[in-house]
C-alpha cells in the first residue's frame, strides 16, 4: 500500500509499505478520507517528539476491509469512523476487556503509524458506526468536535457565562460552536489572523480579537469590565497564548488547556492559588461517548463542517498538503487528504 511518511522535521514523502494485517480483535480499515490535525502539523514542524520515520494521522473514517479472529465477519464493508487512541493491550483494564478504560492509551499516528495511508489496522473496539447522512470527509473531522465535547462536558458551562476561546483553529472553532450551543453569553475568541473570524461569528462568537493587532489581555479585560472571563479555553498550543490564560480569567473562574507542544511554558502556581482557579487539562476526546455524540451533531445538522474545509489534496500531494497545513498558507484551516 501507499503511505505518507514523516522522515524528519518538515520532511514527508510517499512510500510503499506492507499491507497491514488484522490480528485477533483487530480489523483493517480502507481509509476513505483523512484530515491533518494540529498535532500532525506540530510533528511535521518538530514541536512534538515523535520517532522518524512515522506515518502520521489519526482523524479518519473508512470501510472495514478484513477482520481478525474474534471479530464479527459481517463487519466487512461497514462504513465506520475510528477513535484515535489505541489501548495498550497489557494493563489490568485491557486484560479484563475494558479497552476503553486503558490508562495508557496512546494516539495513533504519534506513537504508532497512523492513517495517512491507504489502509490501517485498528482494534475493533475503536470503531464507531457511520450512519447515513454522514459523509466520509465529515467523519474525518470528528476529532475536533469530540475534543470540544470533552471540554464542555468537564467545564459544565452555565447559561450566560462569559467564555474566551484562545485560538480559532479547527478545535478552537469547534469549541466556539459548542460553547454557543451550551449557552455561553458573551463568547470572545482570539486568533492571529482574520480568516477564521467569519466562521467564528457564524458559529456564535460575539467578539473577535486579532492578537496580531490588539493586546488580547487588555481587550478581554475591557470586554468584561475588568473582571476577566468566567471560563478561558486555550486551544492553540502556542507559548504566547498559553502565557496569558491566567490573566484573562476572573477570580474563582475556570481554565481549560488543550493546545499541546513541547515548547509550552509551565503554568505558574501562585496565580492559580491567588485567583482560586479551577484548572482542567484536556488530553483528548475523553473516550466516553464523545465521538458518538459528535457524529450525531453532524448527522442532525447541529454542526455544519463545510466551512472548516479550506483545502483538499490527494495522497500523491502529501508534501504540499503538510506545507499548507503547517504554514496556514492561503487561509488554511482544515486540510483533507483523499488516499
Amino acid at each position: 500500500m501507499r503511505a505518507a511518511v514523516l522522515t524528519g522535521v518538515e520532511q514527508v514523502e510517499l512510500q510503499e509499505r506492507p499491507d497491514p494485517e488484522a490480528t485477533p480483535g483487530w480489523v483493517v480499515v480502507q481509509v476513505e478520507s483523512a484530515s491533518i490535525c494540529g498535532t500532525d502539523a506540530h510533528q511535521y514542524e518538530g514541536r512534538i517528539d515523535t520517532p522518524f520515520p512515522r506515518v502520521p494521522g489519526h482523524d479518519f473514517p473508512g470501510r472495514v476491509q478484513t477482520v481478525g479472529e474474534g471479530v464479527d465477519p459481517d463487519l466487512v464493508g461497514a462504513p465506520v469512523a475510528v477513535k484515535p487512541s489505541l489501548p495498550c493491550g497489557e494493563c489490568p483494564e485491557c486484560s479484563a476487556g475494558r479497552l476503553l478504560d486503558c490508562p495508557r492509551k496512546k494516539l495513533i499516528g504519534l506513537w504508532s503509524d497512523g492513517c495517512m495511508a491507504e489502509q490501517v489496522a485498528v482494534p475493533r473496539v475503536n470503531l464507531v458506526p457511520r450512519p447515513d447522512g454522514v459523509e466520509a470527509w465529515q467523519a474525518s473531522l470528528l476529532e475536533p468536535l469530540a475534543v470540544g465535547l470533552n471540554t464542555v462536558d468537564r467545564l459544565q458551562i452555565r447559561l450566560g457565562e462569559t467564555v474566551v476561546v484562545l485560538g480559532q483553529g479547527p478545535i478552537g472553532l469547534a469549541l466556539t460552536r459548542l460553547c454557543a450551543l451550551s449557552g455561553a453569553g458573551r463568547l470572545i475568541v482570539t486568533d492571529a489572523r482574520p480568516e477564521p473570524f467569519a466562521i467564528a461569528r457564524d458559529w456564535g462568537a460575539t467578539d473577535c480579537v486579532n492578537v496580531a493587532e490588539t493586546d488580547p489581555v487588555e481587550a478581554i479585560k475591557e470586554l468584561t469590565g475588568g473582571a476577566g472571563a468566567d471560563i478561558v479555553i486555550e486551544t492553540s498550543g502556542f507559548p504566547a497564548s498559553s502565557e496569558i490564560v491566567l490573566d484573562c480569567v476572573r477570580k474563582e473562574g475556570k481554565v481549560a488547556h488543550i493546545g499541546w507542544a513541547n515548547d509550552l511554558p509551565p503554568l505558574p502556581v501562585i496565580p492559580l492559588m491567588a485567583k482560586t482557579l479551577t484548572l482542567f487539562g484536556i488530553g483528548g476526546n475523553g473516550g466516553r461517548g464523545q465521538y458518538e455524540r459528535s457524529m450525531e451533531l453532524v448527522r442532525a445538522g447541529r454542526v455544519e463542517l463545510e466551512p472548516l474545509v479550506t483545502h483538499r489534496y490527494a495522497l500523491d500531494d502529501i508534501a504540499e498538503a503538510f506545507h499548507t497545513a503547517s504554514t496556514k498558507s492561503s487561509g488554511a484551516i482544515k486540510v483533507i487528504i483523499s488516499p
